[in-house]
């Protein structure tokens, strides 16, 4: 068996002030077709997992990198880059003739200036040149946007099954496992697993559930029941980026297996459970005045989080807003605060004037002018090259580069400062630079559900905050131009699922 390997991933957020191009990628990785394997062979990625299996599988004659291209959650993807990617994919998958296999890792949710369904389009386009005999499987993230469009041109997809992440490379694996499984059943003429896939009318905020625990988390071990007593071999489990502005909105369950009456039973199942706890996946969120109050109170355990996920990175905000410590400062609070902000035009002024001096600085607002700002008087406390390494399962041991940083200190706050915002769940984003978390009253995290597994031991308490951002928790007020209100939370209707059977292409698709 012949079989291409590549990746094309991100997390766009259609809400973000600023597009992602060529700049913001290179952050990430744009790796061509003979860096793709060095790079992803001890990553902790779906690649890898791809990789892991078809190096331990006898049958696999040959396997040929594509390009691989990541960056962080951003605003809408330039459609240059995916040109881009595509010239590259589509050079390797005409030069080497004809292949078995094409496994993807994507992340199920990138939009470009030009298709809003990005990853559709690039089957598509894949599809065209290796036809439809050839099995195509990918990896997705759980929040990814799984369109009937995606759907129906894929033999297999697998979505994460936690959330915080941590499973990347066994997603890798089981539809790397999957698409062999698929490829064996046509050479010995046995019958192909197939996918259901049933779209569910919701959309909800990422802050408001996770695997830990909960509704969201007993839906996982009812689709390990269904695996374990023989129903289906795998499933996925996808709520819908909440940040997507597109015309047809959906949140989807996937089933795979080769009785069409099992896979569908299970997946509409799922489904109408997803749908039932709905209203169980909304966060419960606070003002920030409230959190400030809370973390002002001497019996209240400590540090207190206050989650601002809407200016969370990963989410595809900027990491620019001072909403939190902007309030502290009105309020004349004398709480400790730890918060951090993406602005590369401060970093100037701070390292121009140096290490213990005062600086008149107006932080945040830089890269989206809608961010609250905070202007003021702070004493340089430290200057940084930014680099750290993380602490969060998944990542752990990885270096996290922020850029040049630096710490400043206004009364009893103290903003980490940076170039480039990321890993902003992980502690050792402050702690790695002399701020740890246990010397302050209230810390802010600019993220939303990735922090807590690893917060933990260290939060006295987490309280989720209505802040403003393009990556907002309270969704029905988000500036949505695309999309429409017909789906909940704007409708809230019952629901009863349809199960779609959407492969091998040439057999009629059955609704069950």
């Amino acid at each position: 068996m012949k079989i291409v390997v590549t990746e094309f991933r991100q997390e766009s957020n259609s809400l973000s002030p600023f597009t992602s191009g060529f700049d913001f990628w290179r952050s990430g990785w744009m790796l061509s077709a003979h860096e793709m394997q060095d790079h992803h062979s001890h990553a902790e990625t779906a690649v890898r997992g791809i990789l892991e299996v078809l190096a331990e599988d006898s049958l696999v004659k040959e396997v040929i990198p594509g390009p691989a291209y990541y960056s962080q959650s951003g605003g809408t993807t330039e459609q240059p880059v995916m040109d881009s990617y595509l010239d590259e994919l589509l050079a390797v998958l005409r030069g080497v003739g004809e292949v078995d296999a094409v496994f993807i890792s994507f992340h199920g949710a990138l939009q470009t200036t030009e298709f809003d369904d990005a990853e559709a389009e690039v089957v598509r386009r894949i599809r065209e040149v290796v036809g439809e005999r050839c099995v195509v499987a990918a990896s997705a993230d759980l929040h990814g946007y799984i369109s009937r469009r995606s759907a129906e041109q894929l033999d297999v997809l697998c979505g994460y099954h936690t959330y915080p992440h941590v499973d990347f490379v066994e997603t890798g694996r089981r539809a790397a496992r999957l698409g062999l499984q698929i490829l064996r059943a046509r050479f010995e003429g046995k019958p192909r697993p197939r996918m259901a896939w049933v779209p569910i009318p919701m959309m909800v905020s990422a802050s408001g559930y996770n695997t830990l625990a909960g509704p969201f988390a007993g839906l996982f071990e009812k689709g390990r029941d269904f695996v374990a007593a023989g129903d289906i071999v795998d499933f996925s489990i996808f709520q819908m980026q909440p940040w997507l502005d597109v015309a047809e909105p959906c949140s989807a369950v996937l089933t795979i297996g080769e009785d069409a009456v099992s896979i569908s039973n299970a997946a509409k199942s799922l489904a109408q459970d997803l749908y039932q706890a709905r209203h169980d996946f909304e966060p419960e969120l606070r003002t920030i005045d409230e959190v400030i109050q809370r973390a002002s109170r001497r019996d209240t355990a400590k540090p207190v989080i206050i989650v601002d996920s809407a200016d969370s990175p990963n989410a595809g905000a900027a990491g620019d807003s001072m909403a939190v410590a902007a309030r502290v400062a009105e309020l004349g609070s004398d709480i400790s605060l730890a918060t951090v902000v993406r602005d590369p035009a401060a970093i100037k002024e701070i390292f121009r004037a140096g290490v213990g001096s005062e600086v008149e600085l107006h932080l945040g607002g830089g890269l989206d002018t809608r961010a609250i700002t905070l202007a003021g008087t702070f004493h340089i406390r430290s200057l940084h090259d930014g680099a750290f390494r993380n602490a969060v399962l998944g990542s752990a041991g990885a270096t996290s580069d922020l850029g040049r940083a630096a710490v400043v200190q206004m009364g009893a706050m103290d903003v980490l400062v940076c170039e480039h915002l990321v890993s902003p769940g992980d502690p050792q984003l402050y702690a790695g630079f002399g701020m740890p978390q246990e010397m302050y009253d209230l810390v802010v995290v600019k993220a939303n559900t990735s922090f807590r597994a690893a917060y933990q031991e260290i939060a006295g308490e987490v309280m989720d905050a209505d802040t403003p951002g393009s990556a907002g928790p309270n969704i029905v007020n988000l500036p949505f131009e695309t999309l429409p209100k017909d789906i909940y939370p704007w409708r809230d209707v019952a629901f009863t699922p349809t199960a779609h059977i959407l492969r091998p292409q040439g057999v009629a698709a059955e609704r069950i």
